[in-house]
């Protein structure tokens, strides 16, 4: 759909079927939900016109920050210690209705700066430039993190002048597929290592060596952290999605993750357009667009399009405003505002903050918010791509096109994009301040400031710098005093980890603190270190009892070696989803010698011989493949990660998903009848799914996943090539096929009109057929 960084709804099962610009699917009737000729011009405005078609929650004003010759196409931000802002332009993306040229070198990191200290930029510097479809930038105190292509790069600067050449982090970062699924967002979590959208891994610099760790697979556009450093993700169907722990907070094992539900949906909420938003991917679909005779009519029903989210960690709003969640919905053309909560267990819910209207709505189509950031004067940022087509060629459907040229959409002007800040009224933004050229001591009281970018900024130059002469002050019991908010001490506990002071005397105070996050962070750091201090392990147990910290309390004990203690809190709650995969996490380096004698729970000890078998050395497969079904498997391979681009949905290694793709790994789907793999890569297939036991359902309108068989760049050959990758990749194993076995199935399926076929009806067949066997 409309939909900038993030995979259109008929995409939402498998980006392996995304060829091509047409995004049609046979058996769709593109109708008009409403007539065209009916709906109003879409100008391209100009900013005072554009100021005028905001409507926004009462109390908050609109204000440009960023416009005209300073930014082009901007789709994401970083802020330096001086609070200046690096803007990421994707110049190149969609500049015609066929991507005419995108990966042309032609994108930029600029330096945009307010000289005056008027909230609006008067100076813009070119930090690189020929870069292709830059998505993602981070500023260090003496680098700048960033994509370039495929690519993680880091440069040294001087200023704001880079200095010598890029060095390459990690060159296969974003590998295959299009803008709507590269690897994003750069976020440094409260560990200090940086997290990202659309993508498995994460990043830290140690010792002047960036390294690369894996992770939990987040989201497609954008990602956000609140003050306990738990990590926002989302994908385009729904705003928000929460983690329960912190980052890798179940990664304890090394090539294991277990299936636990680490995030939740926090609901797919009604969206409500100030305008008739017709110029929708699928809009000609049931319950896409509301059709009733209602004030509503013509509008968004349900999101397509989130992304770029952020949780509010600034000190210009009302209080009640404070980890408020925010995203962009640019099919919309609004900003949705979310109310979050945790249960007892740490688990989020969410609401709506306003009934029936949005935080902030447009009436100008061409309004494309991509991005949020909480700013370093206190409000809230939102890059504006202001652009028309925000729907990538890879899934443009002609309906969509038709909509498009009707207005116009594709005559943006050739520098387009606006920056604005959201402003509380009543309340001035505060002054930015520099943190650069501060000492150590000076940077502590930073991390006390209200303003979370302060504190993120302080605690990121600490321990850029590996600055020890703050470990006195931050290992004093005021730090931990429970007068304090929680934050100043997860902060604190977070920057001596970083400078390698934590240690467990000063864990033990953080125990104590109300605040029971703070417990949280102060259990992960002593998980990580499996420090044997029987005091300490006195301490965590204490909190057994206290839900918010059961699972840390449990992960902390079997690292500290007290797992007898650990299990005894398992077998009395027997029934509390997560403890055993905490557990298992605890074990860590000692999986592959754990004694799974002294364990009773039947469901335990099989995750720990799981755990156990990612971990030890990869096994090879013993039998022997012919040389022809080699050779396919090693061009299945990039077909898989880079021309088909299966991996943007299902994953590197075939693990599936949340909310996008099934897992391919163990998967009967794949292993199973050829014949009916072959049909599915054809004409695609629609759920909900049964894979390996596990139900899947897609949150989307219409969860189905496309064929290809409409791409003619896709050769038989291809299509037997991917298949011998998937089935013999992982944990799968099943027999190689050639590609002869192609054109039966296209016969099948083509006189089937290539209608997906049906999940649920093809489990029955094959439970019938297993019967006659």
């Amino acid at each position: 759909m409309r939909n900038f960084l993030l995979t259109s709804t008929i995409a939402i099962a498998a980006s392996s079927l995304c060829f091509g610009q047409a995004g049609d699917r046979k058996g769709h009737v593109m109708d008009d939900p409403i007539p065209i000729d009916t709906i109003p011009p879409s100008p391209y405005l100009d900013l005072e016109a554009a100021l005028k078609s905001f409507k926004l929650a009462d109390g908050f004003t609109l204000e440009p920050v960023a416009t005209g010759d300073y930014v082009n196409k901007s789709v994401a931000l970083s802020f330096d210690a001086d609070g200046r802002i690096w803007s990421c332009e994707m110049t190149e993306y969609m500049n015609d209705f066929d991507a005419t040229a995108e990966r042309a070198p032609k994108g930029k990191i600029r330096i945009l700066e307010d000289t005056d200290g008027d909230g609006k930029v008067d100076k813009a510097t070119t930090f690189l430039d020929q870069l292709v479809v830059p998505r993602a930038v981070a500023v260090t105190s003496d680098g700048c993190l960033y994509t370039n292509g495929d690519a993680l790069l880091f440069i040294k600067r001087d200023g704001i002048k880079p200095v010598g050449e890029p060095e390459v982090v990690d060159p296969k970062y974003a590998q295959g597929g299009n803008p709507e699924h590269a690897a994003n967002a750069l976020l440094l979590g409260i560990d200090n290592w940086y997290y990202n959208a659309k993508h498995d891994k994460r990043y830290r610099r140690i010792n002047g060596k960036w390294i690369k760790e894996d992770t939990y697979g987040r989201g497609q556009w954008g990602l956000a952290k609140d003050n306990a450093g738990r990590i926002y993700h989302n994908h385009n169907s729904c705003y928000f999605q929460a983690e329960q722990f912190l980052p890798n907070f179940l990664h304890g094992v090394k090539g294991f993750e277990p299936k636990y539900p680490m995030s939740k949906n926090l609901g797919c909420y009604d969206t409500y357009p100030i305008h008739k938003t017709p110029g929708v991917n699928r809009g000609y679909m049931k319950g896409v667009l509301r059709l009733d005779k209602g004030p509503l009519h013509g509008t968004l029903a349900k999101p397509t399009a989130s992304c770029g989210i952020t949780i509010y960690r600034g000190d210009n709003f009302p209080e009640e405003y404070q980890e408020m969640g925010f995203s962009c919905e640019p099919a919309g053309d609004l900003i949705k505002a979310i109310k979050i909560k945790r249960n007892q267990h740490n688990i989020a819910s969410g609401s709506q903050a306003f009934d029936k209207k949005e935080f902030l709505a447009s009436n100008d189509e061409w309004f494309c918010p991509v991005s949020l950031y909480t700013a370093p004067d206190g409000t809230l940022y939102m890059v504006d791509m202001y652009f028309g087509l925000l729907q990538h060629k890879t899934y443009m459907t002609t309906y969509l096109r038709k909509q498009y040229e009707h207005r116009n959409m594709d005559r943006a002007k050739p520098s387009t994009g606006r920056i604005y800040r959201i402003r509380y009224a009543k309340n001035p933004a505060a002054k930015v301040e520099k943190l650069s050229e501060l000492k150590g001591e000076e940077l502590l009281s930073y991390l006390t400031h209200k303003n979370g970018h302060y504190r993120d900024t302080a605690q990121r130059l600490i321990v850029e710098r590996q600055d020890r002469s703050v470990i006195a002050a931050l290992s004093n019991d005021k730090v931990y005093d429970s007068k304090q908010p929680g934050y100043v001490a997860i902060h604190a506990l977070w920057t001596l980890d970083g400078i390698d002071a934590a240690t467990p005397a000063v864990i033990i105070k953080a125990l104590k603190h109300k605040d029971h996050d703070v417990a949280n962070s102060a259990l992960e750091i002593a998980a990580k270190h499996r420090w044997t201090d029987e005091v300490l392990a006195s301490e965590v147990s204490k909190l057994a009892s206290t839900p918010q910290n059961i699972h840390g309390v449990v992960k902390t004990l079997v690292a500290l070696g007290q797992s007898a203690e650990a299990l005894k809190i398992i077998e009395k709650n027997p029934k509390l989803r997560g403890l055993n995969e905490a557990f298992v996490s605890g074990l860590g380096p000692d999986i592959s010698t754990f004694d799974v004698s002294t364990v009773k729970s039947g469901s335990l000890v099989k995750l720990i011989a799981a755990a156990k078998k990612a971990a030890g050395p990869h096994q090879e497969k013993q039998r022997k493949l012919e040389k022809w079904a080699e050779e396919s498997i090693k061009r299945g391979a990039d077909i898989y990660v880079v021309k088909a681009a299966c991996a943007g949905c299902h994953g590197l290694k075939g693990q599936g998903a949340p909310n996008m793709g099934p897992p391919l790994n163990n998967s009967e789907w794949v292993t199973g009848d050829a014949n009916r793999l072959a049909k599915i890569l054809l004409a695609g297939i629609q759920g909900p799914i049964m894979v390996n036991g596990q139900l899947f359902k897609a949150p989307n309108i219409m969860p189905i996943m496309p064929g290809f068989h409409q791409n003619t760049s896709i050769s038989d050959q291809d299509y037997a090539d991917v298949m011998n990758y998937i089935r013999n990749s992982w944990d799968n194993e099943a027999p190689s096929v050639k590609k002869d076995i192609i054109p039966a199935a296209r016969k099948e399926v083509e006189e089937n009109n290539f209608l997906p076929l049906n999940a649920e009806e093809e489990q029955k067949k094959a439970k019938a057929q297993a019967k006659k066997k």
